[in-house]
């Protein structure tokens, strides 16, 4: 269908704002986007491992979207190209650009990040795959 590759392609538009955004906590609780941008990022930061708090709230809530939001990108990848390994590639090269990106936009892009990124991405990877593999041996029946 046609509508897959417009869905896949806002909620790409969806991640691109919210990388953008200099202040996560504003874009999460209040909707405020505002954009700073960076024009020589240190990309050295995308090996920051010192800031993973995983005892703070907020943290683990921007961890869990992160997971949820590269899944749905995930899905909509596998509605548009319907094979499973090109939309698992397909999600991971928006998950690097959109942590190298953050760099550009005074954001903390990590490689840790990424690593949650994919972990949300494998994890609906796993969910479809399996869903298809019981849909097809009960169809078969």
């Amino acid at each position: 269908m046609r509508v897959y590759p417009l869905l896949t392609l806002l909620w790409v538009v969806f991640i691109v704002v919210a990388t953008c955004t200099s202040d996560a906590h504003a874009f999460l609780y209040d909707q405020a986007v505002t954009f700073r941008f960076e024009r020589t990022p240190n990309y050295v930061d995308l090996l920051i491992l010192n800031d993973i708090h995983l005892t703070q709230k907020f943290y683990l809530i921007q961890k869990m979207g992160h997971m949820i939001t590269f899944s749905i990108l995930y899905f909509f990848h596998l509605l548009w190209v319907k094979q499973f390994e090109t939309a698992f590639v397909l999600s991971g090269i928006v998950a690097t650009f959109s942590e190298v990106l953050q760099l550009y936009f005074n954001r903390n892009g990590r490689f840790f990040d990424m690593g949650v990124d994919l972990v949300g991405i494998s994890l609906a990877y796993f969910i479809c795959k399996s869903f298809f593999i019981r849909l097809s041996r009960s169809t078969s029946l």
